[in-house]
């Protein structure tokens, strides 16, 4: 199966600003120093610095099917989620990039520090679960996942199924603990979710909800009496996109919201 490219966009209309005046911008609501020390995020590619940006696109992942319909859509600029420069680069050979390079246009990351910014990852997926109460769950001393309450108390079977109306994802996996009660207290991690599991468990979560979990901890928190629901990394992250474009539309800046799934979808 193919893997899944989905359009939608934003319009709005204002005064030109260049990539690191955005980027300046948009790191008011996205402050750099929530990062976590060994990521790598913000601006990844100036490819015109005096360039006036009209049209950006937003995307989870800058992938070559996205490079490519920012080339067609006329976008001067890329802001995604995921870095697509991760590990220092020896040398300049990666295709995406040259194409980006040879057609002008800028790419900005936001990484954890989006994970962990008011409104950006983790309270996005919490706001989609309808929680409430939230309090921030913290890795390595950032608050990269939220802990909060349900309205009311909800089954498995009415847990699963608020979990799947708020990221619809393709494939789902989910580990109960053994008896079956209510779900009152949950917490979530947008994507990998292995690292704030700990956190997850102190904190006396019901439930944990994240993207992916390995499987020896989701057996572990069974038997520690905490259902574990890992929903997808792309399908718990990409609603952040929306937020992306959102604050790029406050700048005056048109938006195209790119979904690009790089992983094969096995029905």
């Amino acid at each position: 199966m193919p893997a899944l490219h989905i359009r939608e966009k934003t319009e709005n209309t204002g005064t030109a600003m260049r990539t690191l005046e955005i980027y300046t911008a948009l790191r008011e609501h996205i402050p750099a120093e929530l990062a976590a020390g060994w990521d790598n995020e913000g601006v990844m590619l100036l490819a015109d610095r005096e360039k006036d940006i009209k049209r950006a696109l937003v995307t989870l992942d800058i992938t070559e099917a996205a490079v490519d319909e920012a080339v067609e859509s006329g976008c001067e600029l890329i802001v995604s989620h995921h870095p697509v420069i991760f590990k220092p680069l020896k040398r300049l050979e990666s295709p995406k990039l040259l194409k980006m390079v040879r057609a002008g246009i800028s790419a900005l990351s936001f990484h954890t520090s989006l994970d962990c910014a008011p409104g950006g990852t983790a309270d996005t997926l919490a706001g989609l679960l309808g929680l409430f109460d939230l309090q921030p769950l913290f890795d390595e001393g950032i608050p990269c996942g939220r802990i909060g309450r349900l309205a009311e108390p909800l089954s498995f079977d009415g847990l699963v199924a608020r979990v799947k109306k708020a990221v619809s994802p393709a494939i789902m996996q989910v580990v109960a603990r053994r008896d079956s009660g209510e779900y009152l207290r949950v917490a979530v991690c947008p994507g990998e979710g292995k690292s704030l599991y700990p956190a997850a468990l102190e904190a006396g979560a019901d439930a944990y909800i994240c993207g992916s979990m390995p499987y020896n901890e989701m057996c572990d928190a069974s038997e520690r009496g905490m259902t574990v629901v890992s929903a997808g990394h792309f399908e718990t992250e990409q609603p952040v996109c929306a937020r992306l474009a959102g604050l790029l539309a406050g700048l005056g800046v048109e938006c195209t919201v790119f979904k690009s799934n790089p992983a094969l979808i096995l029905n």
